[in-house]
């Protein structure tokens, strides 16, 4: 039995994760047919590795084996949905930082605006101890004014 695989990424595993021997053959590095021999080989495939493989059984026979029997609009078709995929997970990545960006410098601008904030409310504070010895001291001005006026006004009379 004769296996097809088509490689989406050329990436290598990750770290960690087992290989079948095949993988490493030239036959398998150039796309083309594995033999019986290096079937055995084959061991489990972990998912959400950055390989997709997709197996097509092949006819035993060559003779019965032709172009048109493999659907290459298919192949086409779900490697753009993979490219699609991930050109989406690409956006949503630099989304994802950007998001992470605006919310460092909107941290930072809040920061600045408390601090604002709290200077304002300090020049306020003083501001209003000022105004109330201001009126503090017109009050007692006002009183000698008036005292002063009546004084005066005592002082024609006699």
């Amino acid at each position: 039995l004769l296996l097809f695989y088509k490689i989406f990424s050329n990436n290598s595993p990750p770290s960690g994760v087992r290989t079948a021997g095949f993988l490493k053959s030239p036959s398998f590095q150039t796309g083309e047919y594995a033999t019986d021999e290096e079937e055995d080989e084959v061991g489990p495939v972990l998912p959400g590795s950055d390989m997709a493989i997709e197996v097509f059984e092949l006819p035993e026979n060559e003779d019965m084996f032709s172009p048109s029997d493999l659907d290459t609009s298919k192949l086409s078709h779900k490697f753009k949905e993979l490219q699609a995929a991930e050109n989406e997970k690409v956006r949503w990545e630099l989304e994802k930082t950007q998001l992470q960006q605006n919310i460092e410098e909107n941290k930072e601008r809040m920061l600045k605006l408390e601090s604002y904030w709290i200077e304002a409310q300090t020049l306020c504070h003083t501001v209003n101890e000022h105004l109330k010895e201001t009126q503090s001291q017109y009050q007692a001005l006002e009183k000698k004014y008036n005292k002063a006026k009546k004084l005066i006004k005592d002082f024609q009379q006699k």
